[in-house]
């Protein structure tokens, strides 16, 4: 009697063995398919790159030329990289290049609106002061 129950536990323990393998293979199997959370040095890193790359990429642009102010090359630099346009010809540049260019032109153009406002101001308070 006292060998069967030591052999019926015996295959109950053999049993739960197995159950309990095949349930650690399933849960193994469920979270392989569980995407990883991206940590967030990953993603600003992977961010970085795709900007770096994009920034990076070739734009053609041509720059405006006539025979006075606007006739000599442009020499462009950020952060030690470089690059020279020639104006009125269509030139491959890296975009980070091109991007300067608009922001020095946007930079040019609230200038001038500026000192037109500020002449105006002063034009109006010299007038007011009978100056």
């Amino acid at each position: 009697m006292e060998e069967e129950k030591k052999s019926g536990t015996a295959a109950l323990r053999r049993e739960m063995e197995a159950m309990r393998l095949a349930y650690e293979e399933k849960i193994r199997a469920l979270e392989e398919k569980i995407p990883q959370p991206i940590s967030p040095k990953n993603a600003d890193e992977a961010f970085l790159e795709k900007q770096k790359a994009w920034l990076n990429e070739y734009v053609e642009i041509r720059l405006f030329r006539d025979n006075e102010k606007y006739k000599d090359d442009v020499y462009v630099a950020i952060n030690g990289k470089n690059c020279v346009i020639r104006r009125g010809v269509w030139t491959r540049i890296r975009r980070k290049f091109a991007l300067l260019l608009d922001q020095s032109e946007i930079q040019d153009l609230r200038t001038a609106e500026l000192m037109e406002k500020e002449a105006t101001r002063f034009a109006n308070e010299s007038e007011r002061h009978m100056v």
